[in-house]
């Protein structure tokens, strides 16, 4: 055998006597989660925005904000309201599932639930 290809032999068994492969390539991270789902309404220009909120789960917790005028919250089943108020903030457990109405009652007729400034949160 001549010395060249002694060489390459003596090359190839380095080669493969060290493992002979390529590492492999990192594997990347998982991407970020999504972020959160909002259960925010605001309460602005004599209506609720959205008027309807399909809260993510039981058990969300959902934050009307006041943006502008003087307003009120009050549902149908006259848990959790707030009272007229100008600026602030309400927050409500939605623990069981349905559609819970509520409504402005300086802004629509009281007990009617359907036209007027109202809205309503639905739960899975």
């Amino acid at each position: 055998m001549n010395t060249r290809a002694l060489a390459v032999v003596a090359v190839l068994a380095l080669g493969l006597g060290c493992g002979g492969t390529e590492p492999s390539p990192p594997v990347p991270p998982p991407p970020p989660p999504p972020p959160p789902a909002t259960n925010t309404i605001t309460v602005a220009s004599n209506s609720f925005s959205p008027q309807t909120l399909n809260a993510t789960v039981r058990g969300a917790t959902v934050t009307w904000n006041w943006a502008g005028g003087t307003h009120n919250v009050t549902f149908e089943d006259n848990q959790g309201n707030a009272p007229t108020q100008s600026s602030g903030s309400l927050q409500r457990t939605f623990s069981s599932p349905g559609t819970f109405r509520y409504q402005c009652t300086i802004h629509s007729t009281a007990g009617n639930f359907t036209s007027g400034m109202v809205g309503s949160v639905v739960v899975p």
